[in-house]
């Protein structure tokens, strides 16, 4: 499927779609990115913290899975470095622990200043959307970043 995406994508800036991606919020995932997030106990939450709660920039995370990656770096491009430059999140219900959802991905590319922003939304089969995401990365040709000074 992700093959046909970016044959389909090639020499345009044409919107690229994932569907149904299948991902699931595992717990001791989830930990790891609290403890990597810095707030491993959920100190951000306070008198709130639930444990059994998803983070909620904790989506971000799916950007990087193997199912995905081709198609970012197919939508990056050869020769450009990714910068983050935003994300925003937008949630219907709050995301739970142990649950399957499916994923739809929109990659879409545009110039001036160079941009590939992903929207994502999040969804399970009985329930609809649950979440929306998007970030956006601001690309930069490789040959504009100066090379260090040997001087």
């Amino acid at each position: 499927m992700i093959a046909e995406v970016l044959r389909a994508a090639e020499g345009g800036d044409a919107p690229v779609q994932l569907r149904g991606v299948g991902v699931r919020t595992d717990a001791e995932k989830i930990a790891a990115f609290r403890r990597e997030s810095g707030d491993a106990v959920g100190q951000t939450a306070g008198e709130n913290f639930d444990p059994n709660a998803v983070p909620l920039t904790y989506p971000f995370c799916w950007l990087t899975m193997p199912e995905i990656r081709p198609t970012l770096e197919g939508r990056i491009g050869a020769g450009f470095l990714p910068v983050h430059e935003a994300q925003s999140f937008d949630y219907d219900r709050p995301l739970a622990v142990g649950r399957d959802y499916l994923l739809d991905f929109t990659f879409t590319r545009t110039s001036d200043p160079e941009r590939l922003t992903v929207k994502v939304a999040i969804s399970t089969p009985d329930a609809g959307t649950w979440a929306t995401f998007e970030t956006v990365l601001r690309i930069v040709p490789l040959a504009a970043i100066a090379a260090p000074s040997n001087e």
